[in-house]
């Protein structure tokens, strides 16, 4: 019944839900990933779906399709405003080249951080940042517990802090004088 039903939607329903996504997207790849990912999200609820009475299935098919945009726009939008920060620098003004130049070193340097990371703690963070992938989903993907993920991501995002000079380090043997006058 479930693969029936699955076959029997994608068939109905592909075409005007793939042209939805590219009206919007005006991107056939991004537009097919989306599809991809909406028949994803039907196949793995697929008893829900199949509890929607069928002539209200393209509806729900297009929510779907509808979140799915959404979501894809907010992650591009975050994505942008990052590299845009990242770009133009502290007190830099529009189209100001040494900003730019500037901006782009801070780009390669951050790579090269990036790179330096621990293999693990490197690929949970990508998952999360350019994968826009939540804790849970990474945790279902590499096996571990969703609290594991998260503080291995703080771990990964601790590290490149101090690669790139970001956090400010207490000057050596503060804290034994702590202890010491405590």
């Amino acid at each position: 019944m479930d693969r029936a039903l699955f076959r029997e939607l994608y068939a109905a329903h592909a075409k005007p839900i793939f042209a939805f996504l590219l009206a919007r997207t005006n991107d056939r790849e991004l537009a097919a990933d989306l599809l991809q990912d909406v028949f994803l999200k039907t196949w793995n609820r697929i008893e829900a779906v199949a509890a929607v009475p069928a002539d209200e299935r393209l509806y729900w098919l297009f929510a779907v399709a509808a979140n799915r945009l959404k979501d894809q726009y907010r992650r591009s939008a975050n994505r942008k405003r990052a590299e845009e920060r990242l770009e133009a620098g502290p007190g830099a003004a529009p189209g100001d080249l040494s900003g730019v130049l500037a901006g782009r070193e801070r780009m390669r340097e951050l790579e090269t951080q990036i790179g330096r990371l621990p293999e693990e703690l490197r690929g949970l963070l990508l998952m999360k940042v350019l994968g826009g992938l939540s804790s849970v989903q990474i945790g279902a993907a590499t096996g571990l517990p969703a609290g594991t993920v998260r503080y291995k991501i703080s771990q990964a995002r601790k590290l490149l802090a101090e690669g790139l000079r970001l956090t400010e380090t207490a000057p050596a043997g503060a804290e034994r004088e702590v202890k010491e006058h405590a």
